[in-house]
Parts: C-alpha cells; sequence; structure tokens
C-alpha cells in the first residue's frame, strides 16, 4: 500500500471485495491507529463521527484479514468475506463470534401454593328423606285443606233408631258422585244423608256392599265434586306420618295425627255369620266411633286406607273412645272392591235398580276351628279348589303364606283376603303324619264375597 499524506485517518474507500478500508498512515502504526480510532468513535449509517463515551449497548463490527491483519469495517450485509473473521468491538472491548447456544437450565422449583380464595357462599340444605310411601311430606294443615272437600259425613236411619260414619268421594261425574265407606256404616239402613263440608245435605243410595272386607259405595245425585286420591297401600312402612279424617261421634270435619304403628294386622268385626277379615294397617292417630269409613291418609295426602275399627279396653273398664289403636282397611283392597260394585250396579237414570257385587279369593280349605296348635290346620278341602289342586292333604297345618307367618285361623283367612282372586301363593304347610315341611304353590279361586 502506497504512503499516505500524514492528513489523517478521514475517509474510508470501497474495496472490489465489498469491504471498507480504513486509510492509515502506515501499515505498522495504522492497526493502532485505527483500533484507537475505532474505540472512540461510533458507526451510524455508512459514516462515522467523534465521541466521548460509548454506551454498552454500542458497537462497531469489523473484519480482520487472516493473513495481513488489517482490520477493515464489515460489509453492510454483515457477513465477512473470505479469508477474514469477524471483529466486533463495544465499551468492553473485542468481542469473539457468538458461541454456541448454552444447555437448557434445570427447572426451577414449584412455587409455594398461593393463598386461598375467599371462602364460597354456604350450600342450600339438602331435603329430607323420603318417608314411606310419602316423596314429599306435607304439613297437616296442607293434607286438611286438601282433603277435607272430599270427605262427607253419613248418617243413617234405621227401624231401630239412628247412627253416624264418615266417607270419601272418590269418583264424579256430570250429574252423580260415589263415595267409600264401611258397610257397618250403612248397614240396616232405610234412609241415607250425606253431608258435604259446606253443610249441603244431600240423600244418598247404596250402591252396593262387601260383609267380607267391610265396605261399601253410597252414590249422591250431585255431580263435580271434588274426589280424593287414592295412594299405595302395599309401600306404606311403619313410623310413617298419616293423617285421619272424619266425623266422630258427628263432629264433622274432625282431623287428627299420628304415624302407621303396625302392618298386617289380622282385624275382625261384624257378628257371626257376617264376619269381616282385614289385613289392617295400625295407626295411633285418634279414630273414634263416627270415624269409621273416613280416610287414612298419607303425608302426600293420598288415602292409604278406610278407618274401620277401634281397640278398646273391655266393657269392664271405664275408658272409652280412643286409646292410640286405631285400624283402616288397605286402600289397595278397598279400591278393588270399590270398582266391582260400581261395574256391577245397575243404574238407571239417577236411581240404584241393582246392587252392585264383589269378590273374595278362596284358598279352598274349610279349618279346624277346635284345633289349638300353632298355624292353622285344615279339616276339609274343596273338590276342584286351588289348595286341593295343588296337592296340600287334609290335617296340614299352614305355619305361613308366602313367608308371613301364620299363627291361627283367623290370620289365615286375612292373609288369603288380602289378595285378588286368582293370584298365586306359596303356602308352607306342616304335613301330616309327621311327614316334614312341604311349601305348595296355589293359584287362588274366587267367590262372591256376600256369599256364606
Amino acid at each position: 500500500m502506497s504512503r499516505e499524506n500524514s492528513a489523517a485517518l478521514d475517509s474510508t474507500a470501497e474495496r472490489s471485495d465489498g469491504s471498507r478500508r480504513l486509510f492509515t498512515r502506515g501499515a505498522g502504526s495504522g492497526a493502532k491507529v485505527g483500533a484507537g480510532f475505532l474505540a472512540g468513535a461510533l458507526l451510524v449509517g455508512g459514516g462515522a463521527f467523534a465521541a466521548t463515551t460509548i454506551s454498552s449497548t454500542d458497537q462497531i463490527n469489523g473484519c480482520v484479514n487472516n493473513t495481513t491483519r488489517v482490520i477493515t469495517l464489515a460489509p453492510t450485509s454483515g457477513k465477512c468475506p473470505t479469508g477474514t473473521r469477524a471483529l466486533t468491538w463495544n465499551i468492553a472491548g473485542p468481542q469473539g463470534a457468538i458461541g454456541p447456544t448454552g444447555a437448557t437450565g434445570a427447572t426451577g422449583a414449584t412455587g409455594a401454593p398461593g393463598p386461598a380464595g375467599p371462602a364460597g357462599p354456604a350450600g342450600v340444605a339438602g331435603s329430607g328423606g323420603t318417608q314411606g310411601s310419602s316423596t314429599t311430606q306435607l304439613s297437616v294443615t296442607s293434607i286438611a285443606n286438601a282433603l277435607l272437600p272430599s270427605v262427607v259425613s253419613i248418617a243413617i236411619t234405621t227401624r231401630t233408631g239412628s247412627a253416624t260414619g264418615s266417607g270419601s268421594i272418590f269418583k264424579t261425574s256430570a250429574s252423580s258422585s260415589f263415595i267409600l265407606t264401611n258397610n257397618h256404616v250403612i248397614s240396616g239402613a232405610t234412609k241415607v244423608t250425606v253431608e258435604l263440608e259446606d253443610g249441603t245435605e244431600l240423600d244418598g243410595q247404596v250402591v252396593g256392599f262387601d260383609v267380607a272386607y267391610d265396605l261399601a259405595v253410597v252414590m249422591v245425585n250431585q255431580g263435580n265434586l271434588p274426589v280424593a286420591s287414592f295412594g299405595d297401600s302395599s309401600k306404606v312402612i311403619i313410623g310413617e306420618p298419616v293423617v285421619a279424617i272424619g266425623s266422630p261421634l258427628g263432629l264433622s270435619g274432625t282431623v287428627t295425627s299420628g304415624i302407621i304403628s303396625s302392618l298386617d294386622r289380622p282385624v275382625t268385626t261384624g257378628g257371626t255369620g257376617s264376619e269381616a277379615y282385614i289385613n289392617a294397617l295400625q295407626t295411633d292417630a285418634a279414630v273414634n266411633p263416627g270415624n269409621s269409613g273416613g280416610p287414612l291418609v298419607n303425608g302426600q295426602g293420598l288415602i292409604i286406607g278406610v278407618n274401620s275399627a277401634i281397640a278398646s279396653l273391655g266393657s269392664t273398664s271405664s275408658t272409652s273412645g280412643s286409646i292410640g289403636l286405631g285400624f283402616a282397611i288397605p286402600i289397595n283392597q278397598a279400591k278393588r272392591i270399590s270398582n266391582e260394585i260400581i261395574a256391577t250396579a245397575k243404574i238407571v237414570g239417577a236411581k240404584v235398580t241393582l246392587a252392585g257385587v264383589s269378590t273374595r279369593p278362596l284358598l279352598g280349605v274349610t279349618f279346624d276351628t277346635t284345633y289349638a296348635g300353632p298355624g292353622a290346620k285344615i279339616f276339609a278341602l274343596t273338590a276342584g279348589g286351588g289348595a286341593e289342586t295343588a296337592g296340600i292333604p287334609v290335617n296340614s297345618v299352614i305355619r305361613s303364606i308366602d313367608g308371613k307367618n301364620t299363627k291361627d285361623n283367623i290370620e289365615a283367612i286375612v292373609r288369603i283376603r288380602s289378595y285378588d282372586p286368582g293370584a298365586s301363593v306359596k303356602v308352607t304347610v306342616d304335613l301330616p303324619n309327621s311327614g316334614g315341611s312341604r311349601t305348595f304353590t296355589v293359584t287362588l279361586g274366587s267367590a262372591p264375597s256376600n256369599n256364606a
């Protein structure tokens, strides 16, 4: 390179290789002068100017010839030509080429959990559990308000006197309504008067009755009356709340409450030759004379029984009326009987011209009433009846029916009458002559209820 004027380093010249060369006084000292100048100058765009300071972000990029060690400014492309290597200056001095990427650092430790958020609103209290046959328990007030319009008082006149009872309106049409009550309420009546909740009195007609189940149906010639709804007595459980509604001692619209005290109580009512055998619901709700025929209602306001009888302490006691032992006919039996009575009755216009009849199931046996041991002893079989067809021998002792123990012939009759005619039941007996125990499947027969 030729010697230049000592005027100083004040310009650059573009070389054929694309680099820009710094002019110096000589090859020997020029590198030093160039380096010193670069250390105090900032390259901006394509020119340079003097500066007193360099910030940590300012830098100058150059190319060093691998043979001559001459430094030239890097091309604007930032890529040094072949035979040179890149060099960068900033306040910290010359920087080497960018090294390879370091290994990824270890994952930092998981931070501590943040503070707990504010407490949410209080939850809604859970509903009470299902109780017995009810899914939603109503208050006694609600039940009374719903049922009282469909409960009536029944007054009868007989040849020897008068009596009162209760009933429930369970069917109605545009011109007439039907009332469910007990047979013993209307038995012997020469006149029947039905009093509605609002005090209206209507003449009643007996549509039909069933002595065996102590049930009856009365019709009044007034339609569109409020009707009660039936529940399912097979789902009743001990301890569930119930309400009794009726007209005890002639006091219409009386409401009492209690619980179901027991199930499947064998109860008999009526005199000799007209006995009713009831597989009863027992309740401690107050039931008194005059409540007969009125409804026993569950917690949903559905009729589950027809109040029919009470226990007393006997004629030797001065106590009378309710002592917490009331009995009701299960509504499932009452529904079947009342529907059969209405279906078979003949009603012409507003008059009942032929009473309806109902049926009862038959096991097809006669019991030995002198037998004093446990169970019900079979004295005779009805030819072609269910027991004979099933193969049960005479003198067998019935010990259970569908798994329910049978203590005596009364319980046997009550258990059988809790079924519909034609039902299939399992009867377990002790065979005669110490023949052991055996269970027979019996299809029950059918007969008109009021036949002996």
